[in-house]
C-alpha cells in the first residue's frame, strides 16, 4: 500500500502542474468538469487544490497511516492507473507542442 500511495502521490501533484500549464496556454482542455469550473473561476485555486491533495497523501506516507481496507486498496489502484493513463496523455501533448 505504501508504494501505491507514494505512486498516487507524484502522478497526482505531475497531474496537477502539468494540467495547470497545458490549461494555461490553451493547449489541453480539462476533462473533469468540476475542476474545469474551478479552473475558470481561479486557475491558482485549482493548483492549490491539486497539490494539497498530494500533500494529505503525504501526510498518511509520514505517519505510516494508510488504511489497509480492500475498499481503499481498489480505489488506490484504480486512481493510480487512471492518472499513470493521464499522465501518458500530458506526455503525449507536450510532445506535439514541443
Amino acid at each position: 500500500m505504501y508504494g501505491l500511495f507514494l505512486s498516487l502521490l507524484i502522478l497526482n501533484g505531475i497531474d496537477g502542474v502539468l494540467t495547470f500549464i497545458g490549461l494555461k496556454f490553451n493547449m489541453i482542455e480539462e476533462a473533469n468538469p468540476l475542476m474545469s469550473l474551478l479552473f475558470t473561476h481561479n486557475p491558482y485555486l485549482f493548483l492549490i487544490i491539486k497539490i494539497t491533495l498530494s500533500f494529505l497523501l503525504l501526510i498518511f506516507l509520514i505517519r505510516k497511516q494508510i488504511p489497509n481496507t480492500r475498499l481503499v486498496k481498489i480505489l488506490s489502484i484504480f486512481a493510480t492507473a487512471s492518472y499513470s493513463y493521464v499522465t501518458c496523455l500530458h506526455l503525449v501533448w507536450i510532445y506535439y507542442w514541443i
